[in-house]
């Protein structure tokens, strides 16, 4: 019986190791076997192999929540090695905590922790040379017992040397982390051994599971291919190296870089946020990915105990304790996208022409960024959708904003003062000027850009739809006015009135969709529901008399349904008539009071139909010169009347904005 020299329970449970990582057993008892292979390759001559056979243990009997072919869980790794064995000095190592037995190598003597802290039981069996004679060493390792029953017999001479280690039955809270496939398993192993994979005097490795094998020097050799010259570089006099290596495999997880220490995997970074213009297009375009492999004496020290970070400052560039993470990441982004410049510039080339095309078409409130932020811009990460592309222009737009005005304010207090040239006076004022009105312009755009979504909406609506129909009044109603709402709800952009007619979007007050007096019981209420008159006055109801009044009368594209007592033209003079008598009331419930000069403006947006023109006929309406409408002017209400043909007002509001479509490009 031999005891530890610790208090093993105590430091398996203060031993670190997250349960998202639940393969750090597996990576270290790998890694045990390579230092073993080596160090009888430094002792016996002819010896010139070195493998080491991983078995994926599996539970044998299948949970029942498993679906039909699925695999059943990973339960543990058997670890077989041909290595110097567990001789006398490697098990005085084993039972001592922080052991210095592998510190020439990086070794931190708790690796074996770990394997207590994900599994219930670990296994060990060994053939090792004792002073001529082959020695078999056998014993188990749990926080069951603070003592090893070490058995040593000897055993037959035609036995190879080596080790085989099983660790046994995950514990229940790392169990769910084990990827389940051989292949997912095999590339984990690659990952954190990649620096051994690149000696070529790595042992062969072998991945095995029931349904078949995996070389995983030979899957090393087909999807990773490394450069020839690894880079120097210096930070401070501390001297790194990088090796940049290219992986043909799409399955695995992008562009990284691995921080190493002591020729093993510590820490990953993504290089995609960290590279504005490297993501999966690198993969896509020219077929692999790219990971860096950064070693250096710097980072060999700074490992932690737990071999899962390093013990290096964040940040910071005057820093009496060595080199920060930051200015270490810093220069390897710039030497990355050195080498892989003529990878990443047709990408950037095609990000800058996205970003263009999308301001000058899609949202020309953010083609002012161009002249102004073209290094954010830059900073720009390709591949984007058009909602995220947008939210990042718009975001680059606040900062613009925020700084043009805070300039502006620096320019009219610097004016004050008074203390500057003519000449300094002429181009800081014109600098400022100018970069404020191209920001109005864009903004502009952005105003125009919307018109000619409103006028493509509008020429959609006259079109029959799927189910053979006209779009309803309420489609053109919303289109141009939102319904049941009032000018005192709503901000000025939020209706399309300057599709009838500019001026209309000035007036103060606006109801659209709403009864007279507000009531929906009144006698002509039905019809206000209906047809959704709006009303418009050129001021608020202070119960004065109002000088113009306006009132419009949707309809339904080629309704063809019209009779008597429900026509456009009937309609707007019944409302004329109600508002005369001094019956009708706003939504307030005031008054409209009108008086003999008020002039009051009808118009009947719709189609001019065969039913119509019976009533327009029987008005003596005079066409419009384009023969697209129809207007008359009624003497006894001091009323003008104007229809509006859908036609007439599509191409009236195509004419008024042509020229502001043409400069935009739309």
């Amino acid at each position: 019986m031999r005891a530890f020299s610790i208090d093993l329970a105590g430091r398996v449970q203060n031993f670190h190791l997250p349960k998202s990582q639940p393969l750090v057993p597996l990576f270290e008892a790998v890694v045990n076997a390579i230092d073993a292979i080596e160090e009888r390759r430094q002792v016996d001559s002819g010896f010139k192999g070195g493998s080491i056979t991983i078995t994926i243990l599996r539970d044998e009997q299948i949970p029942l929540e498993l679906g039909f072919g699925e695999l059943p869980p990973v339960k543990g790794f058997e670890i077989q090695d041909n290595g110097i064995g567990f001789d006398e000095a490697n098990m005085r190592s084993f039972l001592t905590s922080d052991s210095t037995h592998k510190q020439k190598k990086g070794g931190k003597g708790v690796g074996r922790f770990s394997w207590l802290k994900a599994f219930r039981a670990v296994t060990i069996s060994s053939v090792f040379l004792d002073d001529g004679a082959l020695m078999k060493r056998e014993f188990s390792f749990s926080l069951d017992s603070h003592y090893i029953s070490d058995s040593v017999t000897k055993c037959d001479q035609e036995i190879d040397r080596g080790t085989t280690v099983t660790l046994d039955t995950y514990k229940d809270e790392f169990r769910k982390g084990v990827p389940k496939q051989l292949e997912t398993i095999a590339a984990k192993v690659i990952q954190h051994c990649l620096v051994y994979f690149l000696d070529p005097n790595c042992p062969r490795i072998t991945l095995k599971d029931e349904g078949g094998k995996i070389c995983l020097n030979q899957l090393f050799s087909e999807t990773f291919k490394r450069d020839d010259e690894t880079v120097t570089f210096a930070i401070k006099d501390v001297e790194f190296r990088l090796l940049n290596v290219k992986i043909k495999d799409r399955a695995f997880d992008g562009n990284r870089l691995y921080l190493c220490g002591n020729h093993r995997l510590v820490d990953t970074k993504d290089l995609e946020s960290l590279i504005v213009n490297l993501n999966g297009q690198l993969f896509d375009l020219h077929g692999f990915w790219y990971i860096g492999v950064l070693e250096s004496d710097y980072l060999d020290s700074r490992v932690d105990m737990n071999r899962l970070s390093f013990n290096i400052p964040v940040s910071g560039t005057n820093l009496l304790d060595g080199v920060s993470l930051e200015e270490i990441l810093s220069k390897v982004c710039s030497e990355v996208e050195a080498y892989l410049s003529e990878f990443l510039q047709p990408i950037s080339d095609e990000k800058n022409r996205r970003i263009q095309d999308y301001v000058t078409t899609v949202a020309p409130q953010f083609r002012h960024l161009l002249k102004y932020e073209a290094e954010k811009l830059a900073n720009i990460k390709p591949g984007l959708s058009d909602d995220k592309l947008d939210d990042a222009l718009y975001s680059i737009k606040r900062e613009f904003d925020k700084t043009a005005k805070r300039e502006q304010k620096e320019l009219l207090e610097w004016l004050k003062k008074g203390d500057f040239s003519a000449e300094q006076y002429e181009e800081s004022f014109h600098k400022q000027v100018k970069k404020i009105s191209d920001a109005n312009s864009a903004a502009l755009a952005e105003y125009v850009a919307h018109r000619k979504v409103i006028i493509d909406l509008l020429e959609s609506g006259l079109r029959k739809r799927g189910d053979k129909n006209f779009a309803l009044e309420k489609y053109m109603h919303s289109l141009i006015y939102p319904m049941k709402a009032t000018s005192d709800e709503l901000e000025y952009e939020s209706h399309n009135l300057w599709l009838i007619d500019e001026k209309l979007a000035y007036c103060t007050y606006i109801s659209s969709d709403v009864p007279f007096d507000n009531d929906y019981r009144q006698e002509r209420s039905d019809l206000l529901i209906l047809d959704r008159p709006v009303a418009v006055s050129e001021s608020e109801n202070d119960g004065t008399v109002f000088d113009t009044i306006i009132i419009f009368e949707l309809k339904r594209p080629m309704r063809e349904d019209y009779t008597d007592a429900d026509n456009p033209i009937k309609q707007l003079f019944d409302y004329v008539r109600k508002i005369r008598s001094g019956d009708a009331r706003d939504k307030y419930h005031r008054l409209i009071k009108v008086g003999s000069t008020t002039q009051f403006y009808l118009y009947a947006v719709c189609d001019i139909t065969s039913k119509l023109e019976e009533y327009i006929e029987n008005h003596s309406f005079t066409p419009t010169p384009d023969n697209m409408g129809y207007y008359l002017f009624n003497k006894t209400y001091n009323a003008y009347f104007e229809i509006l043909s859908y036609d007439k007002l599509l191409l009236d509001a195509k004419k008024r904005n042509r020229v502001l479509f043409d400069t935009l490009g739309l």
